[in-house]
């Protein structure tokens, strides 16, 4: 994948820097748009239409990920950026889905678990 632009979600600035390592790691080109909650996400998605993945987490301050889905789905143009949910709470994982993640994984993630729903998610949306 050449030119992946991704939004990573998450207000643990470690679990950021994680994501992008293994972005880079494993696509080519990856430009990463980083955001420490759901507030600055909403704005970051307005400001950068072509971006092509979202990594969300779903447990922040301010805005958290549901409420994030919640009004993506409800106002953002661009509804069909694939979201890749993640959370170190797993009961959220349903709530996750049907507010409009395609993929849920659990905190701690592998490399492969993310590269899978990365590649399944691409699929679902023809990236």
């Amino acid at each position: 994948m050449v030119g992946f632009k991704v939004l990573i979600i998450d207000d643990d600035y470690i679990n950021r820097k994680l994501l992008i390592e293994i972005l880079k790691k494993n696509l080519y080109q990856v430009k990463a748009i980083e955001s420490v909650d759901g507030e600055d996400a909403l704005q970051q998605v307005h400001e950068n239409p072509d971006i092509q993945l979202i990594l969300l987490d779903i447990e922040m301050p301010k805005i958290d990920g549901i409420d994030f889905l919640e009004y993506h789905m409800k106002y953002d143009q661009n509804k069909n950026i694939p979201i890749i949910a993640i959370s170190s709470n797993d009961t959220r994982k349903k709530e996750s889905l049907t507010k409009g993640a395609n993929a849920f994984l659990t905190k701690p993630i592998t490399e492969h678990q993310l590269m899978e729903a990365i590649v399944d998610s691409s699929k679902e949306q023809k990236l």
